[in-house]
């Protein structure tokens, strides 16, 4: 055996620890490489290093990862090279894939599809049509303990008026940024769809003069140098302000929390379809969703997962039957469709 045949061997022996098929026979029809838009910085490395890695080493072909482009810029990408395609895989959040979706810049998903075994271990609220969910977490408040005496329990508190100018909240040019306005909508006690109540909510949050913030690295740094006392931010990244030293604890809304999770889709015109629902069902492998876990502290939509992870980790990603239950699916589809009235309506809010 020569070398190249022992690492082609050892590959493929690698990829069928993760279930992926023995694709020696089809190595000639391959491409080399396939591109991935994705996000950057840790994100992208972590990919890079699991599900990108177990890819090459099954099937031989490069993932090229593409990071330069923000979710929208992503879909656009797509729709002007759907006649001669040269992208294969996107990776977006929930709030943005009714957009991809209505600018036909995503393939179906083929649940029938012998590549995709694992679907069937994920729960139907994290599959949609064209894009599947490979990790989640739930939305809810973060506070700072020892500055904050009389702790909240629900989105209603943020409208506290001890909290003037220490609230961080996601400006509206983030990818939650629209979520303040169903939010405030459940924080008056009426249905996230009641847009009239948001915006008259949004109208008394910024009379407390919010820091609002770009990106949900600025979110967790305000909490850091204690210039806010009180935000929105995801459960998982309340670890990350935790492991910074800062005093800081996530609660669960009593009126529930918003759902957010991201995952992937196969771009509109891939000449590689049958590829990419394998790289696709691999974001999905318990095994490579428990770097996410380790790295962010963001479970996996497999349901398999959490047994796969030490206890500690466990009780970090794990929400229980009841908590599950309560998490709040909001309405992307119309939230899409409204964002340039609503972007129009909160810059008009905010400026004053």
């Amino acid at each position: 055996m020569d070398r190249r045949q022992f690492v082609l061997g050892s590959a493929v022996a690698a990829g069928s620890a993760l279930g992926l098929p023995d694709l020696r026979a089809s190595a000639q029809g391959k491409p080399s490489q396939m591109v991935l838009m994705t996000w950057g910085g840790l994100w992208g490395d972590s990919m890079r290093d699991s599900a990108d890695a177990a890819f090459e080493s099954a099937t031989g072909i490069k993932i090229i990862q593409d990071r330069g482009s923000s979710p929208g810029e992503r879909i656009t990408k797509i729709k002007v090279n759907i006649n001669d395609q040269k992208f294969d895989l996107v990776q977006l959040h929930d709030g943005i894939v009714p957009l991809a979706m209505k600018q036909g810049a995503l393939e179906p998903i083929n649940r029938n599809s012998p590549r995709l075994t694992n679907l069937s271990n994920v729960p139907d609220r994290f599959i949609q049509s064209h894009w599947v969910a490979m990790i989640y977490s739930p939305l809810g408040i973060i506070y700072n303990e020892k500055l904050v005496k009389n702790p909240p329990t629900s989105f209603a508190d943020l409208w506290r008026p001890e909290f003037k100018n220490r609230i961080v909240l996601p400006d509206i040019n983030h990818s939650i940024g629209p979520y303040i306005v169903p939010i405030g909508a459940i924080a008056a006690g009426k249905p996230p769809s009641d847009t009239a109540t948001g915006f008259e909510m949004l109208k008394k949050m910024a009379a407390l003069q919010p820091m609002w913030a770009k990106d949900t690295d600025s979110i967790m740094n305000a909490l850091r140098s204690e210039e806010a006392v009180i935000g929105l931010l995801y459960k998982s990244q309340t670890f990350t302000v935790q492991n910074w030293g800062t005093p800081v604890k996530w609660v669960y809304p009593k009126e529930g929390a918003i759902l957010y999770s991201s995952g992937t889709a196969i771009a509109k015109g891939t000449k590689n379809l049958e590829l990419a629902e394998q790289f696709l069902n691999l974001t999905l492998d318990p095994k490579i969703q428990t770097t996410y876990a380790d790295k962010f502290n963001y479970p996996g939509t497999n349901n398999h997962m959490i047994g796969l992870l030490q206890p500690g980790l466990q009780e970090r990603v794990r929400l229980t039957s009841e908590e599950m239950s309560r998490l709040i699916d909001l309405d992307h589809t119309t939230m899409a469709d409204q964002r340039p009235d609503w972007t129009d309506r909160w810059n008009r809010i905010v400026s004053g």
